[in-house]
């Protein structure tokens, strides 16, 4: 037997690491612990990573093997992190000071390497990731701009409004206005009703890398997951922003929603 410790690329929500506890269950691997990022298992097979490797790329997910990448990773976790802080917490440090703290390097050196690899620096980043949470906020419409503003540490209105023009081509305005069109043709409502009528009745949630099926948990080792819905107009393999159906092998189906 042999412990595998591998960085990911690309696995920064739960979801990714629901599809990656799935994905291993199919390798019958021990020992399992996976966190946003990271995963480690224990193996009798000593081959198991080009198999493994093929399955995570159909996910858009890469065992990441230099140690620049799992750097670089690092960064956009913790600008996740970060961004996480300032939405659940009523306080904003400087996320330079925050990225040395939780890295234990150096933010200039940091931030050369990022800019490097990335072709953007890593504020730029930020302020992407930033806007992406303004614009999860939008489409939730349970909060005006100046409590998203307050929510989200922006200066003011008139700073979101700016920066969020200066990174999607629209005005807050435009964008609303855009993303009542493009779903104008179909609900999720609507969707929800088309599932049920095949079979996908139940409302599923994952807790503690268990599926929650009407309030009682279990364990569950092959699922299957397709998108059928989304929130978002910039379509990812991973997002976090849609429908999905949800099949498992005791034949059990129902929905997963994810919004974060």
């Amino acid at each position: 037997m042999k412990i595998f410790k591998l960085h990911i690329k690309n696995m920064l929500c739960d979801r990714c690491i629901y599809v990656v506890r799935q994905i291993l269950n199919q390798f019958n691997v021990l020992r399992v612990k996976i966190e946003l990022g990271q995963v480690s298992f224990l193996s009798a097979n000593e081959h198991i990573l080009p198999l493994l490797e093929k399955r995570l790329n159909e996910f858009n997910l890469q065992i990441i093997h230099s140690k620049d990448e799992q750097i670089i990773e690092s960064i956009k976790l913790e600008v996740r992190r970060y961004l996480d802080d300032i939405e659940q917490h009523d306080k904003a440090g400087k996320f330079s000071d925050f990225v040395e703290k939780r890295l234990s390097k150096n933010y200039y050196n940091l931030s050369k390497l990022f800019s490097r690899t990335e072709k953007i620096t890593i504020e730029a980043y930020l302020i992407r990731q930033r806007i992406e949470r303004v614009k999860r906020l939008l489409r939730e419409d349970q909060l005006t701009l100046n409590e998203i503003a307050d929510r989200l540490h922006y200066t003011n209105v008139q700073h979101l409004s700016s920066q969020f023009r200066k990174v999607t081509g629209f005005s807050v305005r435009e964008y609303k206005k855009l993303q009542r069109t493009e779903h104008s043709h179909k609900s999720l409502m609507e969707v929800l009703a088309e599932i049920h009528t095949k079979g996908f009745v139940n409302a599923f949630d994952i807790h503690k890398n268990k599926i929650i099926v009407a309030g009682n948990s279990k364990r569950v080792k092959d699922v299957t997951i397709k998108e059928v819905y989304r929130f978002d107009e910039t379509p990812n393999s991973l997002g976090d922003n849609a429908l999905y159906t949800i099949e498992d092998d005791r034949g059990n189906k129902g929905y997963l929603i994810c919004q974060h």
